[in-house]
């Protein structure tokens, strides 16, 4: 292996591990939103799921900026965009597990099963962001073709 793969092979684990840092933040932001608004308010589990999955992402979307993949991308509104389009894969796992663990498995506890549905996204998650989010090649072409415009036509669009 040369110096470049295993400095980028580094660069993932470090990554990795902050993510996990920082998606066990966000998962607790999300079960716990989760959790008071299916136990506490009685929501639907099915809308508690969706609840919490905006709180947890909002979290993570903070906390990914800032802790795993720091770096000026621009606009900030699609990096958000590509962020909860990535993490809406992750919310049609966690609603399909979830309902299968309740509906098909007859699993009463709730939280529990929103942990696991958690646990088995993760992975999914980060390979997802680190690749389609956080690809510091999409938004450098895209500060290439903003550049390439007349200011006029960079205002409206920027």
């Amino acid at each position: 292996m040369n110096n470049l793969s295993i400095r980028n092979l580094l660069l993932v684990r470090k990554q990795f591990f902050q993510y996990f840092f920082v998606g066990g933040v966000a998962t607790g932001v999300d079960v716990g939103v989760f959790s008071l608004f299916s136990l506490l308010f009685r929501v639907d589990y099915r809308i508690a799921i969706v609840l919490g999955f905006l709180f947890g992402v909002a979290t993570n979307f903070s906390l990914c900026n800032w802790v795993v993949f720091p770096g000026r991308r621009r606009p900030l509104w699609l990096v958000f965009a590509r962020h909860l389009l990535a993490s809406s894969a992750v919310l049609l796992v966690n609603e399909v597990v979830m309902i299968s663990l309740v509906e098909l498995f007859k699993y009463e506890n709730l939280v529990m099963a929103k942990l696991m549905s958690s646990g088995m996204a993760f992975l999914i998650n980060f390979f997802i962001k680190k690749r389609y989010v956080y690809n510091n090649v999409f938004y450098e072409k895209q500060e290439k073709q903003m550049a390439t415009l007349p200011i006029v036509q960079r205002r409206s669009q920027g």
